[in-house]
């Protein structure tokens, strides 16, 4: 190319494939708008899904193209094509790499459920969600033996158990757990301490997908016996999120009871 040439012309004539990485931008910058709609309850989780799966297949199909531009950069020894397809491949793997980051590899392999909880006899009722959650919601009657039996046979899910106080009446026990909730970002919607009641809505704290959350506490023996449920309004599973929310409660719970794990 002539050194006389304008600047303009030098831009015209750069190789197509710059256009790889620049489609890829685009549509992550989609997903991203997509998830800041969700997580501002400007878009229904049904919607952002939509977007999410069209895009994400869209960004695997641009990297599946881009591998193939990169070999064949590499061949005809095309430097700018060959940078162009590394980049739009490398960004091909964030709609991957992100969710197994902030989510982790083994909690996409959780049985298909949304409502975890403790006591599946006599689960707690989400009482307070009939009037918060939409038509297009779940219900918030718990689904019974079969979700009980899934939950049963996921050796992950043992460990979400009871909690027992002992030496700790079910108005001060109550009053403890609305305490460590409000700690954990949840927000109360019903707080009935001589009934030994809390419920409260907790959010994820990227998407912001809502669970209600129901704890139940009962006199049992000399002290009180702690049950928890945490139920997904939207989604076929939860991918140990409600689990995970119930430990880090129970733990709060046992560490301000003083009671050893």
């Amino acid at each position: 190319m002539s050194p006389g040439l304008s600047p303009v012309y030098r831009e015209r004539q750069r190789h197509w494939s710059r256009w790889l990485y620049r489609i890829q931008w685009m549509l992550l910058a989609l997903i991203f708008l997509s998830a800041l709609a969700l997580r501002l309850n400007l878009l229904h989780f049904l919607a952002a899904f939509d977007v999410f799966k069209a895009a994400g297949l869209a960004v695997l199909g641009m990297a599946l193209l881009s591998m193939l531009v990169f070999l064949w950069g590499m061949v005809k020894r095309h430097g700018e094509a060959r940078n162009a397809a590394l980049w739009a491949m490398v960004l091909g793997l964030l709609p991957m790499a992100v969710p197994l980051l902030t989510v982790g590899q083994d909690n996409f392999q959780r049985p298909p459920i949304h409502d975890i909880t403790t006591d599946f006899r006599d689960p707690p009722q989400l009482l307070a969600a009939i009037a918060l959650r939409s038509d297009r919601d779940h219900r918030p009657e718990y689904g019974g033996e079969e979700v009980a039996r899934l939950q049963r046979g996921e050796p992950a899910y043992r460990d979400i158990q009871p909690l027992q106080l002992a030496g700790m009446t079910v108005p001060a026990a109550t009053a403890l757990a609305a305490e460590v909730g409000e700690g954990l970002g949840w927000r109360i919607v019903t707080r009935s301490p001589n009934r030994g009641r809390v419920e409260a809505v907790a959010r994820t704290p990227i998407l912001g997908f809502t669970s209600d959350v129901a704890v139940r506490i009962r006199a049992e023996g000399e002290g009180a016996r702690v049950d928890v449920r945490s139920a997904s309004r939207v989604g076929v599973g939860d991918m140990g999120e409600n689990a995970r929310r119930i430990r880090r409660f129970l733990g709060g719970m046992r560490e301000r009871a003083g009671v050893a794990h």
